[in-house]
């Protein structure tokens, strides 16, 4: 069953999608891949506004992954004819066919490689064409740093505009009267001013939550709203709670205090503290917090001297309680929320998005409700509401009556897997699953057709995330719902953490001066720690970790623009520590790697067949998994022929 998400324009006969989502790390290089091939700048500068460049669109590079690239063409450079003739000359000098890679509609669509190798897949990319690219790419992000859509967003200035006689859409402001482009109509500010009135401007209509708190004192707010409120009822949607302008000076200070001072976890005694509480407590360190549990060796990046003695002190806490804290990672999809409501004790069967909505109660109480708040999506969504609808009838029986709250689990398989050289095989996600069958496990996996892997619980809706506990399901025939498998007794290597501790205390100053926020800011590289997190994700795909050091330049240049290449060459050239603090990054990231896999594979041995390991520990919150191995296994999915 698909149940992926990317872009829907390229599918085979079956109709099964030809693209995938695409992650993070992975846009830039498929990006400056597909301006090799129409030799043009698909990035433009960073907006001063977000830090992401102007020409990616929606969630593009803004979101741990994306579904598609949406990308801005300025017709005045380049016309829609023209781009869509270099990419088919292109496909055909390939000896491919371009009519099942070019597509041309209302934009134009590619099929692109994913780091322009197809044997990391496909992503679907859209490239947008705009008279006036300022207004076209400020029409197209207003989703940033919002619960609501862009599409919100753009509802709500044509329910504002409307009231004023005016039309707003991607290709500016216009009048209803005449129907012809308002003077200036495709300059945010201008536009801003005229919809919200004077002293606004474009970061007034940011997102939904900023033309709400701009309205706040307007006499016609509430016509303005009128059809946009409409709007949200037809949709299920509800309004969002006005900001006030000093929460809204005081989130500008916080932010301010983040990126320029850094900001440690505010935990009174972490030795009590739940582990989950105290991971989502902090906030982001100086590579900032990836979505999601970090790997244990990255975290000398997102967090530098910190994050060493945090990795050291997993460890430690690890192997002092294995059996409370060390959990088998499962690689699961899609993500599976129920239980019942605190309040009333209704069954409630839901995702992550669900979950965690703002704009609408996405904890459905019926099949049917489901399916409307999944309907409201992008996408084709019948054979995922068809998979929550089989689970329904399954999961509300195992769930106890007298249950209050909500668990988190992942899907693993909805039909016995089969049993291949005495294993059950299956594949959710991205790892393949090799379970013993006459493990414990195994046999209970044989007698059952749905698995979903459990592993953490909210009391409510909003609440901290907790591990899974005192919950005692019904047994329902066929369902199995795995809790949390924990790792026995580990022994940490010492004299690697001996040599850990040394190259700390002697090289941890010179870490945190290189990625100190306040100096990055003033040198323009604030990612710079991120950039060194993405350069490693890219050497896992080569397959090792040799001359990390001396192949970053390499690597950087392919990746940034000349201008930022230069910034960062020279920030480590002055003062002479920072090249001191990126080798010795570096070189604890392959120490603190080391840890980890010699960890890893004491509990492998102790239950085999699995991804990884997650560390849940009152010193921190990370993950221990083989890279290399879960790189090649994605990379023999997605290319057969070359496994």
């Amino acid at each position: 069953m698909n149940v992926f998400e990317g872009g829907n324009v390229f599918k085979d006969k079956m109709g099964i999608p030809l693209t995938q989502r695409i992650n993070q790390a992975d846009i830039p290089g498929t990006i400056q891949w597909l301006e090799t091939v129409l030799d043009m700048d698909l990035s433009g500068d960073d907006d001063p506004d977000t830090g992401y460049p102007s020409r990616w669109l929606g969630s593009t590079g803004k979101k741990e992954s994306s579904g598609d690239l949406d990308i801005a063409i300025d017709t005045n450079q380049a016309s829609k004819e023209a781009v869509a003739a270099k990419l088919t000359q292109f496909v055909t000098s390939q000896g491919q066919d371009p009519r099942e890679w070019v597509k041309k509609a209302g934009e134009v669509h590619f099929k692109t490689p994913i780091n322009g190798d197809p044997a990391q897949g496909f992503v679907q990319t859209d490239f947008m064409f705009f008279p006036n690219v300022d207004w076209g790419t400020f029409f197209y992000s207003g989703g940033v740093d919002s619960a609501y859509k862009g599409m919100n967003r753009n509802v709500l200035m044509s329910s504002i505009a409307k009231q004023l006689g005016l039309k707003v859409g991607a290709n500016g402001m216009f009048s209803r009267a005449t129907n012809q482009l308002v003077n200036h109509g495709m300059d945010p500010d201008y536009v801003a001013s005229v919809l919200l009135g004077p002293g606004h401007d474009r970061k007034s209509l940011k997102n939904v939550e900023t033309i709400y708190n701009a309205l706040s004192a307007d006499p016609q707010r509430d016509a303005k709203l009128a059809d946009f409120r409409e709007y949200l009822q037809r949709e299920g949607a509800s309004e969002p709670s006005v900001v006030k302008e000093n929460d809204v000076n005081f989130l500008a200070r916080l932010r301010d205090r983040i990126v320029n001072q850094g900001m440690q976890a505010i935990v009174e005694n972490p030795g009590s503290a739940n582990p989950y509480q105290l991971y989502e407590a902090e906030a982001a360190g100086v590579g900032g917090r990836a979505k999601g549990i970090e790997h244990l060796e990255d975290l000398v990046f997102r967090k530098g001297s910190q994050g060493v003695r945090e990795a050291l002190a997993i460890i430690d806490a690890a192997a002092a309680n294995p059996g409370g804290t060390t959990t088998v990672k499962w690689d699961g999809k899609p993500a599976i929320i129920f239980g019942r409501k605190p309040s009333t004790g209704e069954f409630v069967l839901t995702d992550g998005s669900g979950f965690e909505a703002k704009g609408y109660d996405g904890l459905a109480t019926s099949v049917d409700q489901l399916a409307q708040f999944m309907n409201m999506r992008s996408g084709d969504r019948r054979e995922l509401i068809q998979l929550y609808a089989t689970l329904w009838p399954m999961l509300e029986a195992a769930t106890p009556a007298n249950f209050r709250g909500y668990v988190k689990g992942d899907l693993l398989y909805m039909d016995t897997p089969p049993e291949v050289s005495g294993n059950y095989v299956f594949q959710p996600n991205t790892v393949e699953y090799r379970i013993p069958a006459q493990s414990s496990l195994g046999q209970r996996i044989g007698a059952s057709t749905v698995g979903i892997a459990m592993h953490s619980m909210y009391a409510d809706q909003g609440e901290s995330r907790q591990p899974l506990s005192r919950v005692k399901f019904v047994d329902v025939p066929g369902l199995l719902l795995i809790e949390p498998i924990y790792g026995n007794e580990i022994t940490p290597n010492k004299p690697l953490i001996k040599e850990i501790k040394t190259l700390l205390s002697t090289r941890g100053t010179a870490i945190d001066t290189l990625f100190n926020p306040a100096e990055l800011r003033t040198q323009q590289i604030t990612d710079l720690a991120k950039l060194c997190v993405d350069y490693i994700n890219y050497r896992i795909g080569t397959g090792h970790f040799e001359n990390l050091l001396g192949e970053f330049g390499k690597w950087l240049q392919s990746k940034v623009s000349p201008r930022k290449f230069n910034n960062i060459i020279e920030y480590l050239k002055s003062p002479s520590s920072n090249t001191e603090g990126m080798a010795a990054a570096f070189t604890l990231f392959l120490l603190l790697h080391d840890l980890k896999m010699d960890v890893l594979q004491q509990l492998d041995r102790q239950s085999p067949g699995n991804e990884g390991w997650v560390m849940a520990t009152p010193s921190g919150y990370a993950k221990a998994v083989d890279r290399f191995d879960f790189t090649a296994r994605n990379r023999a999915r997605n290319n057969p022929q070359s496994a």
